[in-house]
């Protein structure tokens, strides 16, 4: 901006008028001699040559003046460009940062899925005492599987932690589904297409139960690419047994997993619904899925079509009704061939009950749709159907017979 005393009126006059009139001479007196008329010619032209020096310098001050807006003007859209722009009215041309790789849980795809190595990630920063609490895992083992951790400071949200390594066949369930107990068990892997409880103490199970929900996991996903991650629901605690709002969920083959709703969030989704039950029996791991039958209502006219009636009598021959079970399916699998100590039914099921159910299983037992991908056990069973077990020996006729109960025990809940 140009001050104020940059006008040419300062000067004390204006571009265009006159100069100051010269100063006349006095006339010439012959008393004064030579000398006076050299002093007044000497007079006369340091006043012309001051003015021209005058003249010279108003004019050069006035360019300088003139120049001062543009120099202001450039520094002024230098500092606007130095200045932070608002990110909605300018967008940034920088490319977004990328997330660090810890911070997002990944799955790796079903061919190359390594259950021999799984990992958890940290949701929010803790130490190895606070995840030792949150996730009910032995502090030695967090230590010795993660070496490159410190394992007394707080671990930054994001962090992949190994909870888990070797081989998932040493976990073994021990009992019926609701009084029984689980060794070894092992935490069920994080991934893209499910979202695990936010209880991380109740997400053990056996190696086979891992491996069934997981090859559903994975036929559905590749079936439906774009559906939201499907929510699962707790397993059972690492070393099994009884947890607060459950009757069973004991001995690691049992899960509960969300009904799977329309994307509007609003509505029973009978299609998806449907083709995870249906995946998660073919598998041939499944003895049991819990339902409410307002929503078994819903799940059969899905069934009927897509395989009709006669064949969808087949596949609910393993659903019953649960009362409860109405946000959430109770999956329950079948006891592993090498835990000889498992049982595979409920306490109140008899071996006959169960034979018959097993006996319904769909004729294409352990084949998936997609090709299923969640992973395969060393020395599987390959779908054999499971030896049953119950957990006293039968009775002969040469064996005693306790005398009858004058009051008949509870009935323990199937579902839970």
């Amino acid at each position: 901006m140009r001050r104020a005393d940059s006008g040419s009126a300062s000067s004390g006059w204006s571009w265009g008028s006159v100069p100051p009139p010269r100063q006349v001479p006095p006339p010439h007196r012959s008393s004064g001699g030579s000398a006076g008329v050299w002093l007044a010619a000497g007079l006369f032209v340091a006043m012309v040559a001051g003015g021209v020096a005058y003249l010279l310098a108003s004019r050069t001050e006035e360019t300088a003046r003139a120049q001062e807006p543009s120099s202001e003007s450039a520094s002024a859209t230098a500092a606007a460009t130095d200045a932070p722009t608002p990110a909605a009215q300018t967008p940034s041309t920088e490319p977004a940062p990328t997330p660090s790789p810890s911070a997002i849980p990944v799955a790796a795809p079903p061919g190359e899925r390594s259950l021999e190595r799984i990992t958890w990630t940290v949701a929010t920063p803790a130490t190895f005492d606070e995840l030792v609490t949150a996730w009910a895992l032995p502090r030695e083992a967090l230590v010795a599987q993660n070496p490159t951790l410190s394992a007394t400071e707080a671990l930054p949200a994001g962090t992949q932690v190994v909870v888990h390594t070797g081989p998932i066949t040493g976990a073994e369930s021990v009992g019926p589904p609701n009084d029984g107990r689980l060794i070894g068990g092992i935490p069920f892997p994080e991934g893209a297409a499910w979202r695990l409880a936010p209880d991380r103490t109740r997400a053990f199970g056996t190696g086979e139960t891992l491996v069934a929900v997981l090859a559903a996991l994975d036929a559905y996903a590749a079936q439906f690419p774009t559906a939201p991650p499907i929510q699962l629901g707790e397993i059972s605690a690492r070393r099994g047994g009884p947890i607060s709002g459950h009757q069973s969920h004991q001995a690691g083959r049992d899960i509960d997993i969300r009904l799977i709703a329309t994307d509007a969030g609003d509505r029973f989704d009978g299609e998806r619904n449907w083709f995870l039950v249906k995946t998660l029996i073919e598998g041939g791991e499944v003895v049991a899925i819990f339902l409410n039958r307002s929503q078994q209502v819903w799940l059969r006219a899905a069934a009927e079509a897509d395989v009709g009636a006669a064949a969808a009598d087949r596949y609910f021959a393993l659903i019953s009704h649960e009362p409860g079970h109405i946000i959430h399916m109770h999956v329950r699998f079948r006891c592993p061939d090498s835990d000889w100590r498992c049982v595979a039914y409920s306490l109140e099921e008899s071996p006959a009950e169960v034979a018959k159910k097993l006996g319904k299983l769909p004729g294409a037992r352990g084949k998936l749709p997609g090709g299923g991908g969640g992973g395969k056990l060393p020395g599987g069973g390959g779908g054999k159907l499971p030896t049953l077990r119950p957990k006293n020996p039968p009775r002969t006729p040469t064996t005693p017979s306790k005398p009858p109960s004058k009051k008949p025990p509870a009935r323990p809940t199937k579902g839970g």
